[in-house]
């Protein structure tokens, strides 16, 4: 299939080179130098700017929130972590009383720019992971009711993750088609003139989507599937449900006798009925009894995917215009680029015995489901953006061809290489996510031994040695790359 190929060479060095100079260090790069340090187990070295960038404030408020806290957590700084999460949670708060895409935008015509001119939004998982670490703090601080509440919150925003997703992609599509039919009306892209208003663009969303060719370029960049990835109406549960907060919530209600504990667990096994530790934790919790001397160990390996940018033109067979008079096509999409884990496997020994752990959840695989329920929604709205601008451009273009007055040619010329240049300078992919969460979470149960000493290992090299006291334990392992330190959270509560 041929692609249309951007003949504005000028226009793109001039806008590439107002990018480098005005550009600094952006978001990308600082998430970057954040990465790097992750890898080497440097977690204090990016905390002063991205706290800095957090109380800028701004549409990039909540991700540096997100990443301070989890800095924060991983320094074992308590009240600066939770602080940071509950400032995170002040923006979730507000996103749900005003969609992101009424707030943050400047300018007419924000959703024809590029999802960067609105707030992120961050993800279910992302309101899971802050009030499981800030659980995780509250238990570690001795203020278990504390705990509670933000396991009973995380629950809450499992149950809440479907509903959520369908309000975005309707809140979005709304914006897009007011946008879109304004940009349009405005700028001489109205249906008389041959342009295109966001209706119009339906039929090239949905020749996109349906195009042979066009879709395997997205299937093999991005891992996606026009024809079934990231519909809402088909995602089940347990493609969504964070088995890792379920299951620290269970143990915590169990060992705190809080109501049906088992009922978390009964939920993990019928999702993961081979799993060796959630049948036993079932088995043990149904039968009614408390555990006593129990240590659950939890690893977080890795780290997760981040968002990468790929630039492509849009086939010009899906944009119904005359190409000639179409001066930039472009479309900029996210892909996720994977990052390796730490150790392939991790066992614990206690006690003279050792057992491995098993794996508890892929978080890969939960941020794949929301970054493609993402996608689905922002394919259409690059797809729809690229064909209302070149409408633009065409109307612009054809009216001009037909003007009999040189300076009103002139004038025409000049809005339709001013429409171009704003949208080559507008495309861009948002590349934003909280980037410190891990790739994989391994668990295991094993009593305590007498001399309450647990070494824990990963691929046959120590990682943790932990001594606990008398009583049930939840040891939580952090071990971003190969070379990292790991970090060590023991919450002992009582039998």
């Amino acid at each position: 299939m041929k692609t249309h190929n951007c003949a504005l060479p000028g226009l793109l060095v001039a806008v590439a080179f107002a990018t480098v100079v005005i550009g600094c260090r952006t978001n990308k790069d600082i998430l970057n130098d954040y990465e790097k340090a992750m890898i080497v187990g440097d977690y204090a070295a990016p905390v002063a700017e991205i706290e800095e960038k957090a109380d800028a404030g701004g549409v990039d408020e909540l991700l540096w929130r997100l990443h301070a806290g989890g800095s924060r957590y991983l320094l074992n700084d308590f009240e600066a972590s939770v602080a940071q999460f509950d400032k995170a949670e002040d923006v979730f708060l507000r996103n749900d009383q005003t969609s992101v895409f009424r707030q943050g935008s400047d300018g007419a015509f924000a959703m024809l720019s590029n999802d960067r001119a609105f707030p992120y939004s961050g993800g279910g998982e992302d309101r899971i992971f802050t009030c499981l670490y800030k659980a995780i703090d509250y238990m570690r601080s001795n203020q278990p009711d504390a705990a509670r509440t933000e396991l009973n919150r995380a629950a809450q925003h499992q149950d809440n993750w479907l509903w959520e997703r369908k309000k975005e992609i309707a809140d979005a599509a709304s914006k897009l088609k007011e946008d879109s039919d304004a940009y349009a009306k405005e700028k001489g892209g109205s249906e008389s003139s041959g342009g295109a208003d966001a209706a119009k663009s339906d039929q090239a969303v949905n020749g996109a989507f349906a195009d042979a060719a066009f879709s395997e370029q997205i299937r093999e960049k991005c891992g996606f599937d026009t024809a079934k990835s990231g519909n809402v109406e088909t995602l089940a549960r347990k493609d969504w449900l964070n088995r890792y907060a379920q299951h620290v919530t269970g143990v915590f209600r169990w060992v705190s006798g809080d109501g049906d504990a088992a009922g978390y667990f009964r939920e993990l096994s019928e999702i993961d009925p081979g799993n060796a530790l959630l049948t036993a934790d079932l088995t043990a919790a149904a039968g009614g009894a408390k555990p006593r001397d129990q240590v659950w160990v939890y690893v977080e390996d890795g780290l997760c995917p981040v968002r990468e940018e790929w630039r492509l033109d849009l086939p010009t067979v899906l944009i119904p215009y005359l190409n000639r008079y179409i001066l930039y096509a472009g479309m900029a999409l996210p892909y996720l680029r994977y990052r390796n884990e730490a150790c392939a496997s991790y066992s614990v020994a206690a006690g003279g015995q050792t057992l491995p752990l098993v794996e508890l959840q892929d978080v890969d695989a939960l941020l794949k489901t929301e970054f493609d329920v993402y996608f689905r929604g922002a394919l259409t709205r690059e797809i729809t953006r690229t064909v209302v601008k070149a409408g633009v451009q065409v109307a612009l273009g054809v009216v001009a061809d037909n003007c009999s007055d040189n300076y009103t040619r002139i004038a025409l010329r000049s809005s339709q290489l001013a429409a171009a240049a704003w949208a080559a300078s507008v495309t861009q992919a948002d590349l934003r996510n909280w980037t410190g969460l891990p790739k994989k979470v391994y668990a295991m149960r094993v009593p305590r031994p007498a001399d309450g000493r647990l070494v824990l290992s990963g691929a046959g090299i120590p990682v943790a040695d932990v001594t606990l006291p008398e009583g049930n334990s939840l040891v939580f392992v952090r071990k971003p790359s190969a070379q990292a330190q790991a970090v060590v959270k023991a919450v002992t509560l009582q039998n």
